[in-house]
């Protein structure tokens, strides 16, 4: 009985630690090792491990589509950087990636709010679940999370971790609402889209790889490079996410029967990788622990890979 309850476990157990590793060490925010520090690991478990259960254990029991879990994904986002990190409103933070106050809109980067939330919805979220879902195949369709273990993943996620925000940059009490009211209309609006089942038939597109490695690498350098332009920000914003919007029409196209088993992968294989290629190239500039960690995490992914059943 004992080692039944551990394998059921077992998926829980890899959200909780792969979500922190993917959200933090492939944005570069936090090398690998200092995840493991014990004043760090409690905090990131609570909010990115707990937070990908959550959207997992909700979008199964709810049925929802890729495009709901998406939705819960930019929830997510939102109640990261709007709420807890509050990256959204800090100036210091903008001068330190260089955007500085390109954007703002009542106290509010906009161009880096609708960056960090497409990337917690890509990586945090939906990479981290389409992973562990690889690795434990026959649980995909059974909940992770039981009865008490859910209750103390929303107790960790909605209670605990804002008790450790209180240093971060405070804006305005209003701009704070409205970010919060932007969280919940995202969730309320996964329960709402239309919940149709996959289709049988699977479009095996090899070029949805590439479709997503190019869609990552040209928002992530338009982030960066637009503010130094003289565009309007509305329109340098929508620029930003334009290759982003291309990658969704043409996913959808060449999957029209539903983004799932070898096409889902090859989508996530094509994100993953260009965060992998970026913390090499970041490491050898002295952080070397991020390169061997993107080292070490693509062979691992390699392996899962080959290894794993086809889907």
């Amino acid at each position: 009985m004992g080692r039944v309850a551990r394998v059921v476990k077992a998926p829980a157990l890899a959200i909780l630690l792969i979500a922190p590793f993917f959200g933090e060490t492939f944005s570069t925010a936090t090398a690998p090792l200092d995840l493991l520090l014990p004043w760090r690991l409690p905090i990131v478990v609570g909010l990115y491990g707990c937070g990908a259960l959550i959207c997992r254990e909700i979008a199964r029991r709810h049925r929802f589509g890729l495009l709901g879990l998406c939705l819960l994904g930019a929830a997510y986002g939102v109640y990261e950087e709007g709420l807890i990190d509050r990256f959204w409103f800090d100036p210091t933070f903008w001068t330190d990636t260089k955007v500085g106050d390109y954007s703002e809109v009542w106290h509010t980067n906009l161009l880096l709010a609708t960056h960090l939330t497409a990337f917690h919805t890509a990586i945090s979220i939906c990479a981290s679940i389409l992973v562990v879902e690889r690795l434990f195949p026959s649980h995909r369709d059974r909940a992770w999370a039981g009865r008490r273990g859910l209750p103390v993943a929303a107790v960790a996620f909605l209670i605990l971790v804002p008790l450790g925000s209180a240093d971060f940059y405070v804006p305005p009490i209003p701009v704070l609402i409205a970010a919060g009211a932007l969280c919940a209309l995202l969730v309320v609006c996964a329960f709402l889209v239309p919940r149709r089942p996959p289709s049988a038939e699977a479009a095996r597109r090899r070029g949805l790889a590439w479709i997503a490695f190019f869609a990552a690498t040209t928002h992530f350098v338009l982030v960066y490079a637009i503010p130094s332009t003289n565009l309007p920000w509305p329109i340098g914003t929508l620029i930003s996410l334009l290759p982003i919007a291309i990658a969704i029409l043409l996913v959808r196209r060449y999957a029209s029967g539903g983004l799932h088993g070898r096409d889902a992968n090859r989508v996530l294989t094509g994100m993953i990788a260009f965060f992998l290629l970026f913390d090499v190239v970041i490491g050898l500039g002295g952080r070397y622990d991020l390169s061997l960690g993107a080292i070490a995490t693509a062979f691992a992914l390699r392996r899962l890979r080959t290894s794993s059943p086809a889907s």
